[in-house]
């Protein structure tokens, strides 16, 4: 009767201490984690505070409520998004450890919630044969080997009709997935000093916005890693939503060219049409920014800091500033992955001879895993003469632009000082601005002429419209 039932010693500690091992100085630094908004052990970028998270939430239901009323790229990226809005909360209290088991955890329930049972399964199986070869006990180039011989297997048995099986819905979403991350991956499994874990590998292969987006940004493996809870998450959450917002103003933007001002290659006659198809063609591409600043905004939300995918891509004032400034995750792949390491085997050569071989390169590659993709998404290789026209038109003026600002490198730096001098006086400065907006006509004129090219169903078709807008026939 008198004796006292007593509790075991865990289930006496308070919820958050049993989630996370208190530190060194047990209960005391878990009660002072606890008034922070933290959990013991965690960081301080995930501190929890009330009127952020709200404020976070009240915007994200805003742009939600925006993307329903404009009906935003389809069923598929409302489902996704409205997903987001009911996982956010969950994934914002739960404890740190739990947040990327969370969001992978969410990723694939998306999935399933977009293609169905089948398809769903089918992407799960394809991702999970090809990523466990990255893990066999093996060295790395059997490993890269075995990857290679499977997606060039499965592409063949694809085009043959073998794999009719595999829902038709599956390969472009597992396309998207693995085509390119699979490469960076195995690069970094090839630098990488240690095993890389489970829930890191999952978690950037299944990226819950991806299933939407077929065209997603080549999201870099370490990037993602070192940007997880890297800095304050409401600050990190503010900066993706300002992403998804200006993605939205895109996708808008892109509706309105598309439906009203678009007017159809064959209606082109005279100079002034032509202005407007070319202006309003290349403009187009405002669907691929702005899908891919919605896609790492909504990554934003859930702590993954990344960087911005293009940089005022209108304003570029030369073809390698273009090439820096429109979707970087791309030249941050090629640059990494065989642009360096083209110059790095190439170092005892002249520099020039180096970079102009380094640049080919990475044209060439990126001609050839375009085509690539063309074929997972559509079922269609991209070489056709205006695919080659396109990339190798590019390469060579980007070529050239590598070439004049190597060259231009060292003398502006001996004369940097004069040059700072002269740019006080205000005619000077007037002098470089027009200068640059020249350089910037210029470059726009010849990207839009170059993706009118590009889009034309061939290279006659294509000259026959050009002919038609310069002499009004």
């Amino acid at each position: 009767m008198g004796t006292e039932i007593r509790r075991p010693a865990s289930a006496r500690r308070p919820l958050h201490e049993r989630f996370v091992a208190p530190g060194p100085s047990g209960g005391a630094e878990a009660e002072a984690a606890d008034r922070r908004g933290l959990y013991a052990g965690e960081p301080e970028a995930c501190r929890r505070r009330l009127f952020p998270f709200l404020r976070s939430m009240a915007l994200l239901g805003l742009l939600l409520a925006n993307f329903h009323y404009y009906e935003i790229e389809g069923r598929a990226f409302l489902a996704l998004m409205t997903l987001a809005t009911a996982a956010l909360p969950v994934h914002y209290l739960a404890p740190y450890r739990w947040k990327k088991r969370l969001f992978i955890a969410a990723s694939i329930g998306g999935l399933y919630w977009v293609l169905g049972t089948a398809p769903a399964t089918a992407v799960v199986g394809i991702s999970a044969s090809l990523i466990g070869v990255c893990y066999l006990p093996i060295r790395w180039g059997a490993r890269a080997a075995i990857v290679a011989v499977m997606a060039l297997g499965m592409a063949v048995a694809k085009a043959q009709g073998m794999l009719a099986f595999i829902p038709a819905t599956a390969w472009p979403i597992a396309g998207t997935m693995l085509m390119f991350r699979l490469i960076i991956y195995m690069y970094e499994l090839k630098h990488a000093k240690k095993p890389e874990g489970l829930a890191d590998t999952l978690g950037y292969f299944f990226l819950l916005p991806n299933y939407c987006f077929l065209h997603f940004p080549v999201v870099d493996y370490r990037t993602l890693q070192r940007g997880y809870f890297a800095a304050d998450v409401h600050a990190t959450q503010l900066r993706g939503l300002m992403m998804m917002y200006r993605g939205m103003v895109h996708l808008l933007c892109y509706r309105l060219i598309y439906h009203d001002y678009l007017i159809p290659p064959g209606d082109v006659s005279g100079p002034l049409s032509l202005a407007g198809y070319l202006a309003c063609n290349y403009l187009l591409y405002l669907r691929v920014s702005g899908q891919f600043h919605v896609a790492c905004g909504a990554l934003h939300l859930f702590g993954y800091q990344l960087p911005e995918t293009h940089h005022h891509y209108l304003l570029a004032a030369g073809f390698t500033d273009y090439w820096r400034r429109v979707n970087i995750y791309w030249k941050d792949f090629m640059v990494r992955v065989f642009f360096n390491p083209v110059v790095f085997r190439l170092k005892r050569w002249p520099q020039p001879a180096a970079l102009a071989v380094a640049t080919v390169v990475v044209f060439l590659t990126t001609w050839i895993l375009h085509a690539y993709q063309s074929f997972w998404l559509r079922g269609s290789w991209g070489f056709s003469v205006q695919d080659a026209l396109f990339w190798g038109i590019l390469g060579v003026l980007v070529v050239i632009n590598v070439q004049l600002d190597a060259r231009r490198g060292p003398a502006r730096g001996r004369a940097s000082a004069r040059k700072d001098a002269a740019e006080d006086a205000a005619g000077v400065r007037l002098l470089h601005a027009a200068i640059r907006g020249l350089k910037t006509a210029g470059t726009l004129v010849t990207l839009a002429l170059l993706w009118s090219l590009w889009y034309s169903p061939s290279l006659p078709a294509w000259l026959v419209m050009m002919r038609r807008g310069l002499l009004g026939a």
